[in-house]
């Protein structure tokens, strides 16, 4: 099936006129696509059918396309490593072939018949300037695999093979055509990584070994190169026995082996050691012939190969434009790491075949040697090459080196050469000085192997033949002469008589062609010897015989051995250790060349490795996220419909509850007997609550999360935003949400190019689509998300965490859903606990309760509360564990939520919801009775009286405009606590202290509590008691503050103790209790009982009261019957609270009774100094220590900042601690608190009202009224022709007057708004200001 599928497409793409076709498909499909067919064990034609496909896509992108698939996604290195594997497909060589050429793959035809005649005639026809040289390397890489699977065969048939390999010969030998006439492709093939893979398929074959590791060779250079040593003596290191030597074939035979020595000197002391170059090496041992050297390889492919690297070679040295002759070097340089006595075979193997066809070129072409730049190139050849004989690394290439050499110096001898250029120029002088070289070396040798006489009369008499070379006039080296001469008189001294012959006939020869030069040879100044007769002596020899010679030379023998060998050896001397110190100063420069490209390989390697091993992995995760995705698309089928099922039974539960519920359509059911009641959170005026709620005891069933080991995987996806931002979506450029932003903003972990992340973006966006429904659908219809925010819900001791989703019509809030960094929506069971809000589970921790996703009362999971953007009455800034994360959102239902999100995001969502809040018309409308923000300056009043700060509050409560009751609410609420947070719950004061009349007497001073004291104050006995206890603590080392108290007047569990009778705070009480109720003996079963614990005999006990004992009477009985057991001394049965004897067993008369003392003229004149405890002055520093009113220091804002808190333990302590100890109320006044005025002073007012008021009977409202702003009128004026009007504390804002500012907020801001919406544009804070 894919072979069908990529043959379709490799007809679409391969078409000639499919060109705009070929552009969209690079365009859309990442170019890492075609890498996935090329690995191993897939079907040949498969693959041939992709590199063709990526061949059109190369080849029609152009460089563009190209550059990007070799930098950014390593494709031709990918290539390199993966195409190997296939080395035996014709049709992918020649794929490759034409893709390196620049040529169409669509004018090659894929089904034709191989024959390289096609591919020769391609590319010939078709030049192209667009070659892509990163194919050569993964050809080379295709031989060397052919070789390698050639000579060792494994399970592939013999006849395939055979022709696999011929097929390799041809392509071979196109190779090295294309060489000789296309230089563009001759810097293709004269690249390292090319040539290395070149001579790395030769190396195994000639060498015979393995090669190593480039980290083995390293450690080889380390260890023992260091400091290349010596070896002295007649040594050959490549045989273990004296080889036999034929003279008349092989004159100059142990060149590689040998070195210059002095052997014939009598002066045994003074004697050279022959100098071997060669290092010990482990392997020295090794045998290699010289046969070995100059074997022609068997197999075809190999010997096609060789060819091709000695063409590469000798083109490099007879190219009169290569002056660096690069591919020679590279040849020579290219062996793969191994032992070095490899390396030198190799170096030797690849030397001679260079040598013996660079001196056949010059034969052929005579014409080379007529370029000067030519001489100069193949005279640094022989000088190279004379340089790796002496040096050990060119075994028996001494007299290749020789012939060659000796060739190319009689050819310019027979050319117009040395007509054309200076006898002294460089270039003829570093030929003749290699020559030199040669001769002195073979002499050395002769002497140093004790060499027969028959050996020393052939090299003697090739001296001869090559006497125009020795003896010419250009060859003025004359310390070589002078070695030359030395030897030539050691050679009269032997005892052979044709030895003696002809040295005498070379000494001859000498006398004849270089008079001069002798002459100067024996111009020296030696005590007891004349050089002029001695000189004489040497001439005349050509006018005697020999024998006379000889007996000259007799009568001589004392003068001419002084001459030679005291003056002259020196000479002789100087050269073998100036030689000696060459070899090895070049020893040393070879050797660091060699570490320093091994070094470079070792870091090409690395990368290569990490590369495929990067290109493996992601690979693999690719291929497995696909196969992921497509498990994971059926598993959220099956999970969207179980989703689709739960929400249906869900929907239905709630219809057919709102059917059957009180003064519902239907009533209630037969269950009514069956029924209990809870507190509905609604408020109503002066938020009260009173509405009590039936519950039925027979909930509907609930269905729960899947647990998290079975969710489905969601962590290797991110999931399209919920939010899509559309035009017609956003509210306003300024409206941005944090979570849009990360996802935006975030970047992918690896560089990937544009076509790669379209793919994965569809693949996320396939795979996010049902996650996001089950949200949506939840929303109105046409209604659509702005911002999202992950909130925590805060409802008494519960926190639900979900999403606030801020929509164009509405906002809402839904449970156990939450969007994670990446902008995915998952259920909060699937979130990891890091991302979650760390907070809250460290609570849960401190308090020992479980952090799984809550069910609502209704059972349904993803409990879903909206408003709409009218009902939003107002917004609050709250604290949740002393931390600026909380908001409080107030409605026009009655209803509200105290939330809490991240910290940087809280003044964001402020901004959006306080800019969604609707102007109050009436000041009942506030929860205040006004319109108001709180927390952290963000209270402000405005009423009929005008806009009013706290002090104006204040002023009101003074002039008893609002009741104590109010007035206590509206503390509370500024000072920031709330029905939502049991830790922070409404604090009321003890009134009274009498519950044992039958009648309570609101005239008595007895009959209330001294509200100037806190409650662990009420007596002598507990005030001398607390006080000794903070003295004490003081006079300990502890470094923690002193305290009155270690209980706090107000506590999670106190409020529930209180109302532990009425649903929900009885399961709050549970959670608390750890699900069990606590002794009877100490829950709260009487009202009287209660005030003495709190005010004399308990210690521990310092509470304060609930706004409930003022408006409530349902929570004092027990509706729900609760089993609370019964106490242990008496045996009574707690039910219902006992109240005092004079509300006659009553809640609502005790409520009614409470209420009356709390407006009672007593508590109006006191009221004050409690505040000044609660909320005032007396809250903290030495006024509270005074009046005995000093708590735990972590009860106080600001006392500890669990931000900074780092180690985990010490802040799950303190959160318990905040928790459950709980939490004195923001301090709002500095001053003592003013008193208020008694009913009986309420008439003197009118002494300082204006006299308007005295008249206000007789002011007429307008019936048509030019503007009714519902507020006092202070600013009248036209702007534009229009009339404006402000109340007080505004001001409009010049000249149009289309903005006006507003202040008096207690956050000491100043505000920006619109005077056409009423909208805030600016908000600027000014910190404490505002406070007496």
């Amino acid at each position: 099936m894919r072979n069908v599928v990529l043959e379709m497409l490799h007809d679409i793409l391969c078409a000639n006129e499919n060109k705009d076709l070929v552009t969209k498909f690079a365009t859309t499909i990442t170019n890492r696509w075609p890498l996935l067919f090329f690995g191993p064990n897939l079907h040949p034609f498969s693959v041939v059918l992709v590199a063709r496909i990526l061949s059109r896509i190369l080849i029609t992108q152009g460089q563009g396309y190209i550059a990007k698939f070799r930098a950014a996604s390593e494709g031709f290195l990918i290539l390199g490593k993966l195409l190997p594997h296939y080395w035996n497909l014709v049709q992918l060589h020649e794929t490759l072939i034409v893709t390196m050429m620049g040529l169409d793959i669509s004018q090659y035809s894929m089904y034709a018949t191989f024959d390289i005649r096609n591919i020769r005639e391609t590319v010939q026809r078709s030049q192209s300037s667009l070659l892509i040289p990163d194919l050569m390397p993964i050809l080379s890489s295709m031989w060397r695999e052919a070789v390698y699977s050639v000579v060792h065969p494994l399970d592939q048939d013999e006849e395939e093979a055979k022709y696999a390999s011929k097929v390799q010969d041809e392509f071979v030998q196109f190779f090295k055509e294309l060489y000789g006439i296309r230089p563009d492709f001759r810097d293709i093939c004269c690249r390292p990584e090319v040539i290395d893979c070149l001579v790395g398929v030769l190396f195994p074959t000639v060498t015979q070994t393995v090669a190593m590791t480039v980290s083995e060779e390293l450690i080889m250079h380390d260890g023992s190169l260091s400091s290349p040593r010596i070896i002295t003596g007649n040594i050959d290191p490549f045989s273990d026995e004296p080889q036999e030597t034929d003279t008349a074939t092989s004159i100059i035979r142990r060149g590689g082996s040998s070195a210059i020595a002095t052997k014939t000197s009598p002066h045994n002391s003074r004697r050279m050691g022959a100098m071997i170059t060669k290092l010990r090496t482990g392997s020295s041992a090794n045998s290699m012939s010289a046969s070995n050297n100059t074997a022609v390889l068997k197999d075809e492919t190999l010997q096609m190969l060789l060819e091709f690297a000695v063409d590469i070679s000798v083109k490099a040295v007879i190219d009169p434009l290569n002056k660096n002759m690069t591919g020679l070097f590279l040849v020579l340089t290219g062996c793969p790491p191994s032992i070095q006595d490899a390396q030198i075979r190799l170096e030797s193997f690849l030397m001679i075949h260079i040598s013996q066809n660079l001196k056949s070129a010059l034969q052929f072409d005579e014409n080379l040697l007529s370029d000067g730049r030519v001489v100069s190139n193949v005279a640094r050849f022989c000088q190279l090459a004379a340089d790796a004989v002496l040096q050990g690394r060119f075994i028996n290439g001494a007299e290749q080196t020789y012939d060659l050499l000796a060739s190319v110096i009689e050819s310019l001898h027979t050319s117009d050469f040395f007509s054309r250029y200076k006898t002294s120029s460089q270039t003829v002088t570093e030929l003749y000085r290699a020559f030199n070289r040669m001769i002195l070396l073979k002499i050395s040798d002769l002497e140093q192997s004790n060499m027969s006489n028959d050996q020393i009369v052939a090299f003697l008499n090739y001296c001869i033949h090559h006497q125009k070379i020795i003896l010419s006039p250009r060859n003025t080296d004359l310390t070589f002469l002078k070695c030359f001469c030395y030897h030539l008189y050691q050679f009269l001294l032997v005892d052979d008589e044709q030895v003696k012959y002809d040295a005498a006939n070379i000494w001859k020869l000498l006398v004849l062609q270089k008079p001069d030069a002798l002459d100067n040879l024996f111009k020296v100044r030696v005590k007891g010897i004349e050089s002029d007769e001695l000189v004489s002596g040497f001439k005349q020899m050509l006018e005697m015989d020999t024998a006379s010679f000889f007996i000259w030379i007799e009568s001589r023998k004392h003068e001419l051995n002084h001459l030679f060998k005291e003056h002259m050896f020196k000479t002789w001397e100087n050269v073998v250790l100036n030689e000696n110190r060459y070899a090895q100063e070049m020893l040393k420069d070879v050797s660091t060349r060699r570490v320093a490209k091994l070094k470079k390989l070792q870091k090409r390697e690395l990368y290569e490795d990490e590369t495929i091993r990067d290109y493996t992995i992601k690979n693999w995760a690719w291929s497995e996220s696909i196969q992921e995705v497509e498990v994971s698309r059926f598993t959220k089928a099956l999970q969207d419909n179980d989703g689709h099922d739960n929400f249906i039974q869900s929907e239905w539960a709630r219809l057919a509850a709102d059917l059957f519920r009180e003064r519902g359509l239907w009533g209630p059911g037969p269950h009514e007997g069956d029924s209990k009641w809870r507190l509905d959170y609604t408020e109503g005026r002066q938020r009260m609550r009173k509405k009590i709620q039936r519950i039925s005891d027979t909930q509907p069933q609930q269905y729960k999360p899947k647990q998290k080991t079975n969710s489905p995987p969601t962590s290797a996806y991110s999931s399209q935003p919920l939010i899509d931002l559309d035009d017609d979506m956003v509210a306003s450029p300024q409206v941005t949400s944090p979570q849009i932003s990360r996802s935006e903003g975030k970047d992918p972990v690896q560089v990937q190019d544009v076509d790669d992340q379209q793919l994965e973006q569809e693949e996320k966006i396939a795979y996010e689509e049902d996650k996001n429904r089950k949200v949506l659908r939840l929303l109105d219809y046409g209604d659509m998300v702005l911002d999202v925010y992950n909130v925590s819900n805060i409802s008494g001791l519960d926190a639900r965490e979900g999403l606030l989703l801020l929509c164009k019509q509405n906002i809402y809030l839904i449970d156990n859903f939450f969007q994670r960094s990446d902008g995915e929506v998952v259920e909060i069971w699937d979130v990891p606990q890091e991302e979650r809000d760390q907070y809250l589970i460290l609570l849960a921790k401190a308090a020992g309760m479980e952090t799984e996703a809550m069910i609502d009362a209704s059972g349904d999971l993803h409990s879903c509360r909206k408003w709409a953007n009218a009902d939003i009455k107002e917004v609050y800034k709250r604290r949740f564990l002393f931390r600026d994360v909380a908001l409080e959102l107030f409605f026009s239902d009655g209803r509200n939520a105290l939330i809490t999100v991240a910290k940087e995001e809280r003044d964001d969502l402020y901004s959006k919801l306080a800019s969604r809040v609707t102007m109050h018309e009436r000041s009942s409308d506030s929860i205040l009775g006004t319109a108001g923000e709180l927390e952290g300056g963000t209270f402000k009043l405005s009423s009929i009286f005008g806009s009013s700060t706290l002090s104006d509050l204040t002023s009101k409560w003074e002039r008893r405009e609002i009741t104590n009751f109010q007035y206590l609410m509206y503390l509370n609420a500024i000072a920031g606590r709330s029905y939502n947070d049991l830790t922070q719950y409404p604090v009321f004061p003890w009134i009274l202290a009498d519950y044992e009349s039958e009648e309570l007497d609101l005239n008595s001073k007895e009959t209330f509590r001294d509200l100037t004291r806190p409650m662990g104050a009420q007596t002598r006995e507990r005030r001398e008691e607390f006080a000794d206890r903070y003295k004490q603590w003081g006079e300990t080392n502890n470094p923690d503050p002193a305290f009155h108290y270690g209980t706090h007047y107000s506590s999670a569990m106190i409020v529930c103790s209180f109302l532990i009778r009425l649903e929900p705070f009885t399961q709050h009480y549970l959670k608390l209790q750890g699900g069990t109720f606590d002794h009877a003996d100490r829950l709260f079963d009487s009202v009287g009982k209660a005030w003495e614990s709190a005010s004399e005999k308990n210690m521990g006990d310092v509470r304060e009261l609930i706004p409930e004992f003022f408006y409530l009477p349902e929570f004092l009985e027990n509706v729900n019957k609760f089993d609370f057991g019964a106490k242990q001394g008496t045996g009574e049965t707690i039910d219902s609270v006992i109240l005092p004897p004079w509300s006659n067993g009553d809640p609502k008369i005790f409520i009614q009774r409470h209420r009356e003392a709390l407006e009672s003229d007593y508590v109006s004149e006191n009221l004050c100094h409690w505040i000044d405890l609660i909320f005032g002055y007396k809250q903290q520093g030495q006024n509270a220590i005074d009046a005995l009113n000093v708590f735990h220091h972590v009860s106080y804002e600001g006392a500890v900042d669990l931000d900074a808190i780092t180690n985990v333990v010490e802040k799950t302590a303190t959160i318990g601690i905040i928790n459950n100890f709980g939490q004195t109320p923001r301090q709002l006044f500095k001053k003592p608190h003013p008193s208020r005025l008694l009913s009986t002073e309420e008439n003197t007012l009118n002494h300082y009202l204006p006299p308007l008021q005295d008249n206000l009977h007789r002011l007429i409202q307008s019936i048509h009224p030019i503007r009714d702003i519902k507020r006092q009128v202070s600013e009248i004026g036209v702007f534009n022709e229009r009339l404006g009007v402000t109340s007080c504390q505004q001001r409009f804002v010049p000249a149009d007057g289309a903005k006006y500012v507003e202040w008096g907020f207690s956050d000491n801001s100043l505000r920006l708004l619109s005077t056409d919406s009423g909208k805030v544009q600016l908000i600027c804070t000014f910190n404490n200001w505002g406070m007496y």
